[in-house]
């Protein structure tokens, strides 16, 4: 009987119990500045990543969530020619090992046999969640990485062959054993976009974050359970940097980029989230910039299955305040890669929400005369093989949101993630440029389009499906 007790009471408290992991990291009364560039894709963010590992003195933190193949190696190639030149440098790496192959693995090894007391790294894992009615696993989805707690790299960019891409033109045909993963094809090549942060204070603090999360993979490594509870980690000590240590640092080819813009570093935060929140802190702060937009919301993202708050306050800017909303988000036709077909008719459907207010009925097909709503737009990425896998938002063109957090329920309630929030017009107008490009690599969707694709019962079942059952 006592067996039964000690499984309903951990039953009640997988559905009860709700722990705070979100961390806001923020300066709001601080009077330093902060250097910001805006990239254009994967390969210019991984140019600036290799230039500040060439100048590194101290500390190299890489967290890119996934990483393999020619990319991670010459990662590795940098850190070790570097390594061999300072002899204060030292690194730490969280990956998920979902592409790393053997060559990969012993590329880790052979570097960990190297540097031994330099040089550590950790594979995360996929933890069962919590939840008996929408079972999934927890992972660890953070893209950031830190240079001398200085040079911040965050962003949607996987360091891998056929995810670290320009993802603007057509991508070679390949034929490589890296391009199936449990036997899913994946894209060519990816459209991502990500930013560098020059700041010493961000840096500092950020990395105590870092750490904490290699602690908790570690443990979950060694005892193959997940203590979710980060405040246990961020306790604990870890490599030692001074302020005047990453104030020294310096990278040409970053603090000396053209397009390198100075802010004040009171106008960024960061917010870090993890499972099973009451509610997502970053989902929260999606929600109030949304709300709080007056003159434009424009938004690149992967998947377009948010939460319902997140849909409803959408919903709320551009069909009743009538706010200028445009969405690049992933569809399934003949450019595109075979792996949209999982998720993008549930993009689909949660178009006709926000064009024409409401989710009738299929019944009502013949009967439904609502008029478009001329404040929405959206656009498919339509360059062939290759998939969005962007995570922006900008807001009155004066806001940038970026990071790892996507449109999809499982951002919510099961990864850790991470985004940064930009209160800088000049950042804003960079992103812009950007998200403009995209918007000429996409095919924009019409309202009768819109309307057919939602009142095909086939389209219909298979959006709805997706909306309330992908996994992603």
């Amino acid at each position: 009987m006592k067996y039964w007790w000690s499984f309903l009471t951990i039953l009640f408290c997988s559905f009860s119990m709700k722990h705070s992991f979100a961390i806001t990291i923020a300066f709001p009364d601080s009077n330093d500045k902060a250097g910001i560039i805006v990239h254009d894709n994967s390969i210019e963010v991984y140019q600036k990543l290799l230039a500040a590992v060439d100048s590194a003195q101290y500390y190299f933190e890489f967290c890119p969530c996934m990483a393999g193949g020619e990319i991670l190696k010459e990662v590795i190639l940098h850190l070790d020619a570097r390594m061999s030149e300072v002899p204060t440098l030292r690194s730490s790496m969280i990956i998920q090992p979902t592409v790393i192959d053997d060559q990969d693995k012993q590329l880790l090894i052979d570097m960990k046999t190297r540097w031994p007391d330099r040089f550590s790294y950790v594979f995360t894992g996929c933890a069962p969640g919590s939840s008996m009615l929408s079972p999934n696993v927890i992972e660890m989805h953070m893209k950031f990485s830190i240079v001398d707690g200085k040079y911040i790299f965050i962003g949607g960019t996987n360091f891998e062959d056929f995810m670290c891409t320009p993802g603007d033109i057509v991508p070679e045909h390949a034929d490589s054993p890296r391009l199936v993963v449990g036997g899913v094809k994946r894209p060519l090549a990816l459209r991502d976009q990500d930013i560098t942060i020059v700041s010493e204070t961000l840096g500092i603090a950020l990395r105590k974050e870092f750490y904490a999360h290699y602690s908790l993979w570690s443990f979950f490594a060694d005892n193959h359970w997940l203590n979710k509870y980060l405040d246990a980690f961020r306790d604990l000590p870890f490599p030692e940097l001074t302020w005047d240590q990453a104030k020294g640092s310096y990278c040409p080819e970053i603090e000396e980029s053209m397009d390198l813009i100075h802010t004040d570093l009171s106008n960024i935060s960061m917010v870090i989230s993890g499972p099973d929140e009451s509610k997502n802190e970053i989902t929260e702060a999606y929600v109030d910039l949304i709300n709080q937009a007056e003159t434009s919301i424009k938004i690149a993202n992967m998947y377009f299955i948010p939460k319902d708050e997140i849909m409803d306050s959408l919903q709320s800017a551009c069909f009743q305040r009538k706010v200028p909303t445009e969405i690049i988000t992933n569809g399934c036709d003949e450019n595109s890669p075979a792996l949209t077909s999982v998720y993008a008719w549930g993009n689909r459907m949660n178009y006709f929400f926000l064009c024409y207010g409401e989710r009738p009925a299929l019944w009502k097909k013949h009967i439904f005369n609502q008029q478009p709503n001329i404040a929405f737009s959206v656009s498919e990425f339509s360059v062939p093989d290759t998939e969005l896998h962007k995570k922006c938002m900008i807001i009155d063109n004066s806001i940038f949101v970026i990071g790892s957090y996507n449109f999809g329920k499982k951002s919510d309630l099961f990864d850790y993630e991470s985004i940064v929030i930009i209160r800088c017009p000049q950042v804003a107008e960079q992103a812009d440029r950007v998200f403009q490009k995209d918007l000429t690599l996409s095919q924009p969707v019409d309202s009768n389009r819109i309307l057919q694709w939602y009142f095909n019962p086939v389209h219909h079942f298979v959006g709805h499906l997706q909306i309330n059952f992908m996994p992603a």
